[in-house]
């Protein structure tokens, strides 16, 4: 990897593609609260790591088209909301993944006729913000069940592993996605499911999902899908775990 613009970016809200909708993202963090535990006899502050938190927000144009802004956003709902921040179409490109709730719905009309709004989204299920990667290269299309190319993440890890899925469209049938596993990209060492998401039929999507696995997980990765269906267009990031991560998979 390398540097990079923020040039040809994609963002998804529980399945809304809203890609070409949202003009700019203005907030994509993870802070942690400090805890004061200073004793007298120190002579600087001592402080422990607190809980931790994530937040997301974005401004948008006024889109009221089929699944597109105003769909995604104006309901306001209060169940959580899961949001994927992709920086690229590549397999293995950043993505920022979290479990929300969505804090408003804000419109400004600008003096040159401009329709826009601001969007808060907070941590809101005991989990931070995620930094993944994509194991799509996107928004990624099955027509039907199949493979897709694996991703080489150098190494096999043993903390687990975090997975989101952004389910934006299923033209018809069911479909169940999986995340597959091998410490060879499948020479001698064949595919084995890691992870799995719940099946979908077509009349759920658009839709999203955040699962996770513990233990060993093996250097490479593939996206599989299996089920009669048509068409399925979706995301999927991981995050494999760490030693220092705040929670354990």
């Amino acid at each position: 990897m390398a540097k990079k613009s923020g040039l040809g970016q994609q963002i998804f809200v529980h399945g809304y593609d809203l890609s070409g909708d949202v003009a700019a993202i203005n907030n994509a963090g993870s802070p942690r609260d400090l805890l004061d535990a200073t004793a007298l006899n120190a002579s600087a502050h001592e402080r422990f790591v607190g809980l931790s938190d994530g937040n997301l927000g974005v401004s948008s144009w006024f889109n009221d088209a089929t699944e597109q802004e105003h769909a995604a956003f104006s309901g306001l709902p209060t169940t959580d909301r899961i949001v994927t921040w992709a920086f690229g179409a590549t397999r293995g490109d950043v993505a920022a993944c979290l479990v929300a709730k969505q804090l408003n719905y804000d419109g400004t009309r600008g003096t040159d006729g401009s329709l826009s709004f601001t969007i808060d989204t907070q941590a809101a299920s005991g989990e931070p913000l995620d930094w993944c990667n994509t194991l799509t290269t996107g928004k990624e299309t099955h027509s039907s069940a199949g493979s897709s190319t694996s991703r080489d993440d150098g190494a096999g890890t043993t903390a687990g592993m975090v997975g989101y899925l952004e389910i934006t469209d299923l033209d018809s049938g069911t479909a169940t996605v999986t995340i597959q596993e091998s410490s060879d990209n499948g020479s001698s060492d064949a595919w084995t499911n890691v992870m799995t998401f719940s099946t979908v039929g077509y009349a759920s999507a658009p839709t999203a999902e955040r699962i996770t696995s513990s233990g060993t997980v093996e250097r490479y990765l593939r996206i599989t899908t299996t089920g009669t269906f048509s068409n399925l267009d979706f995301c999927v990031s991981t995050r494999r775990g760490t030693s220092q991560d705040d929670v354990s998979f």
